[in-house]
């Protein structure tokens, strides 16, 4: 017997070690078994590699979540600002369109106080280079434009016409040194000359040191000339000062139409002696 064992002594051995893997592996009982112990181990290996697993799947998600939201949100920020855009458009065209509706009923107001034929137009270009004071319109001939005929605003005289095109015409304003007007002193009827001084003023012209006129005293049209109507109001005195020669005063006006918001003016194109009602104060702008 005792041979026997020594000489399978390998084979039993490893009979035996067989048997107690198999049984280490299949036990259930708590605390000690293959179940056990190959899980922890199993778990021991693996945790680390799952954590990590885990953890870059959640930080790819998140990462990948705010880019997306992100994207949204800009997608959301640029279609906002571009419908504000939008807005502001047409809140600026809505303006426009109350602003334009203003200045023709403003014009049509004064188009009926008129006892002469007008003939409304728009202001498609300015020059204003140097001396040279002057405007062009989109009426002319063809809309009965002509050479010498007066251009208004509700405010006041704005200028002449000094070339007119079968569509167009061009009119110089009153504040370029070429236009002269016959004017009168409304409050004590002294005459003179409006010239424009290049500038933004007219220059009363002949008017003597003992003549009464005063800072504030309004000049309208005395019908002289031909050309302007009589009774509209031109412009009102801003300086008042004795002349360099001692005879003639050093008198300035400013225009009593808003020259540098020129946009829509009135031609009269009837008889320039059919006058509107005079004028017995300059407008407030």
């Amino acid at each position: 017997m005792t041979n026997f064992l020594k000489k399978h002594q390998l084979v039993i051995t490893s009979a035996f070690l067989c048997l107690l893997a198999l049984h280490i592996a299949s036990t259930s009982t708590k605390g000690i078994g293959g179940t056990i112990i190959t899980g922890k181990l199993i778990s021991a290996i693996t945790s680390p590699v799952q954590y990590g697993i885990t953890s870059a799947t959640k930080g790819i998600k998140s990462i990948w979540a705010s880019y997306i939201y992100l994207i949204n949100v800009n997608r959301e920020n640029a279609l906002l600002k571009n419908n504000m855009e939008k807005l502001k458009q047409e809140n600026n065209q809505l303006q426009e369109a109350v602003f334009l509706n203003n200045r023709l009923k403003e014009l049509l107001t004064f188009k009926q106080d008129l006892t002469a034929a007008t003939e409304a137009a728009d202001v498609i270009g300015i020059e204003n280079s140097g001396w040279i004071k002057t405007i062009t319109i989109n009426k002319g001939i063809s809309d009965g434009i002509k050479r010498d005929m007066v251009i208004l605003t509700p405010l006041g005289i704005a200028g002449r016409i000094i070339d007119a095109q079968p569509t167009t015409s061009k009119a110089l304003l009153v504040t370029d040194p070429r236009c002269a007007i016959d004017v009168i002193v409304q409050r004590t009827r002294i005459k003179g000359i409006a010239e424009g001084n290049g500038v933004d003023r007219l220059i009363l012209k002949y008017a003597r040191h003992e003549d009464d006129i005063q800072v504030g005293d309004i000049l309208i049209s005395s019908g002289l000339g031909g050309i302007f109507p009589k009774g509209m109001v031109v412009g009102e005195i801003v300086r008042v000062e004795k002349g360099e020669d001692n005879f003639f005063m050093d008198i300035e006006a400013k225009p009593s139409a808003d020259l540098k918001r020129l946009e829509e003016v009135m031609v009269i194109t009837g008889n320039n002696s059919l006058a509107p009602s005079p004028i017995v104060s300059m407008p407030n702008r």
